[in-house]
């Protein structure tokens, strides 16, 4: 009977091997299926007086062929390929969108500054100033059109996060229910290698999602943790994440624990698709959007700002009734209130400030395109922090206006500590900026012309000229000056009393039509923001006239002023000057947001390599080989036809031994 005994064993485990095999076979092509092997133990012996006499083997246990530590760089690994991948196809169509030659606003900003230039060169042709309104509305759609394609941009982001982290819960829910069962067949003693595989494959699965990382605990259950920290997984518990629309910006959807008020800062979920999602937005639709409206908003302004100092074509000026001061407009800058709020204060006025004048004469904005958060502290205090590079811009107590990087703010009373608001000042502009209807309606209302005009008299006998004079500011009064020159003092008088004459950087205040004013040749004098200079050797008794410029329709100094804007350091102010033009901001942007593009694709390239080699080391450890299991195959075919003999000549020992009795 031991023969028979030993055979059935030695049959039995052969058999085991040989399903063994076959599963692995079978599940060669399964992801995340790990290669098994039985572990083979020899039976008790039975002990007699001539020693111990061997009863056969059985199987000890089947184990699998599993690294931890090569899984765990496979998911380091995929966790950080799927992160720059999506990165890569979202930043991809924003730098399609923005560096194509045809869809791109380099080609119909030109072609605005070139109606711009059509109409200095014939101010008094009216079809001149049509084409100018054409092609400045072109240039507004484009605007229009390149914001409404990065708005969806926001929303479809917004979708893709709300659905991953769906996904991030489905996941969880699946490793939470392969937990309990795994803890419950664990108590046999053996392991459950199939489930086991299952569990590290959605684990896989997961950082495809977001980065995750894992603790097994005592009893053999994986705790997961997202990104920095965040439970998503405790034993067969599952703590589920919800995308909802942030509290601070309900146009923009946040992660946080379901249940709880807190929201999940971005740098709390990074890796995977949903990091992708996160740091797309962060790093390249949010500047991109608010660039675009720095740019909408810095070319409105510093337009408007030069229409208002013009005359147009019918002769209007600035505080007539019938004058248009804005060639564009725009809407007010963003504020954004928290929703948690607790105090009853709001938002008094949020506006731009007007251009101001660089020593080049043209006019800049200190416009950034950055976002902003407030914090309100005790007392109605709070401070404005910029979010690009975290300085603080500007502290103030409600009911005061601040002033900060080309904006002003105002609040009013009631905010209590901790209440918060994001600015947004340039995230819709894009979208808002438009044409002036009363421009677009009648066309003779740009203002192409100053408002003033200059002349020698005929009779002066010196050499001394007068420029054509500009306008330098506003408020402006337009002054009607007969000015003669002294010979006798080297001075010019006929000022208006009341007025301040700049001559030089000196001011001298005039108290009778008498008073004189020293005579400096090519000084600029500067008179109720109006600017002129007189140069050459005037004679006594020369006059100099200034005067309203009454049908000046072939005046374009104003409209030339205005096409200067195109070349003028517009944009990005220090306070002194503009840093750069129209044309330099919207490259830089592109420069940007290529220069990112091609860095994540480079990246990702090297990241799907660095992918690749980690799971071709944990495949060669846990991956199933063919050729090793066909050896297999045979050598427990084998095993089991040496089995199967054992057991047929025990058979025929036990047969010859009952016919010898017989």
């Amino acid at each position: 009977m031991s023969l028979l005994s030993t055979g059935v064993t030695a049959l039995a485990t052969a058999q085991m091997g040989l399903a063994t095999t076959q599963h692995n076979i079978s599940n060669a092509n399964t992801p995340g299926y790990s290669r098994q092997s039985t572990m083979q133990a020899t039976n008790i012996a039975m002990v007699t007086g001539a020693g111990s006499i061997g009863q056969g083997v059985h199987v000890s246990t089947i184990v699998r062929s599993y690294s931890a530590v090569l899984q765990n760089q496979v998911n380091s690994a995929q966790s950080k390929s799927s992160e720059l991948d999506t990165y890569y196809g979202m930043i991809s169509r924003i730098d399609n969108l923005l560096a194509d030659s045809s869809s791109g606003i380099s080609p119909v900003l030109a072609g605005f500054f070139q109606g711009v230039q059509d109409v200095a060169t014939n101010p008094s042709l009216v079809s001149a100033r049509q084409s100018m309104v054409s092609s400045a509305q072109a240039l507004v759609t484009r605007f229009q059109t390149l914001e409404n394609r990065l708005s969806q941009l926001h929303e479809e982001t917004n979708t893709q996060i709300k659905d991953t982290v769906g996904l991030i819960n489905n996941y969880s829910k699946q490793i939470a229910n392969l937990n309990e069962k795994i803890v419950a067949l664990s108590t046999t003693g053996h392991t459950p290698n199939d489930l086991l595989d299952q569990r590290d494959q959605m684990v896989l699965d997961l950082n495809k999602l977001v980065r995750v990382s894992t603790v097994q605990d005592s009893q053999g259950a994986y705790n997961v943790f997202a990104g920095n920290g965040q439970q998503l997984v405790v034993g067969n518990q599952v703590v589920a994440l919800e995308a909802r629309p942030s509290a601070s910006d309900p146009e923009r959807y946040v992660v946080a624990q379901q249940g709880s008020v807190a929201e999940l800062p971005d740098s709390y979920l990074d890796g995977g698709s949903l990091g992708g999602l996160l740091s797309f937005r962060r790093e390249a639709l949010d500047q991109a959007s608010n660039a675009l409206g720095q740019m909408a908003a810095s070319l409105a302004l510093t337009v408007n700002a030069q229409q208002a100092l013009g005359q147009d074509l019918l002769g209007n000026v600035s505080g007539d009734a019938a004058f248009v001061s804005e060639f564009f407009k725009i809407s007010s800058p963003k504020a954004v209130e928290n929703s948690l709020n607790t105090g009853t204060g709001g938002v008094a006025s949020f506006e731009f400030q007007d251009p101001q004048v660089s020593s080049s004469g043209n006019y800049y904005t200190q416009i950034t395109a950055s976002d902003y958060e407030v914090r309100f502290s005790a007392g109605g205090n709070f401070e404005i922090k910029r979010v690009n590079d975290g300085a603080v811009v500007a502290t103030g107590t409600e009911g005061t206006a601040v002033n900060f990087d080309g904006l002003t703010l105002d609040f009013s009373a009631g905010h209590a500590a901790g209440d918060t608001y994001v600015l947004q000042p340039t995230r819709e502009i894009a979208r808002n900026i438009t044409v002036n209807q009363e421009i677009s309606g009648d066309v003779r209302k740009i203002a192409a012309a100053a408002p003033i005009r200059t002349a020698a008299a005929s009779g002066n006998v010196g050499t001394a000229v007068i420029s054509t004079g500009e306008v330098v500011g506003a408020p402006y009064q337009i002054p009607s000056l007969n000015l003669e020159y002294v010979a006798g003092t080297n001075s010019l008088r006929g000022f208006a009393p009341g007025t301040t004459v700049n001559v030089g950087g000196t001011d001298y205040t005039i108290a009778a039509a008498t008073d004189e004013i020293p005579y400096t040749g090519s000084a600029v004098i500067t008179i109720d923001n109006f600017a002129f200079s007189i140069s050459g050797t005037p004679a006594g008794g020369d006059r100099f006239v200034l005067e309203a410029n009454t049908g000046g329709t072939a005046d374009a100094r104003n409209i030339t002023k205005i096409g200067a804007l195109q070349t003028a350091q517009t944009m990005n102010g220090d306070g002194t000057k503009g840093v750069s033009t129209f044309q330099v901001s919207y490259a830089q942007l592109v420069s940007d947001t290529g220069t990112k593009t091609k860095t994540a694709l480079v990246n990702g390239q090297a990241q799907t390599t660095l992918l690749e080699q980690a799971i071709t080391a944990r495949d060669t450890v846990s991956g199933v080989n063919l050729d090793e299991e066909a050896v297999n195959l045979i050598k427990y075919q084998q095993a089991y036809q040496a089995a199967a003999r054992v057991m047929n000549t025990a058979s025929t020992l036990f047969d010859t031994l009952l016919s010898i009795g017989a």
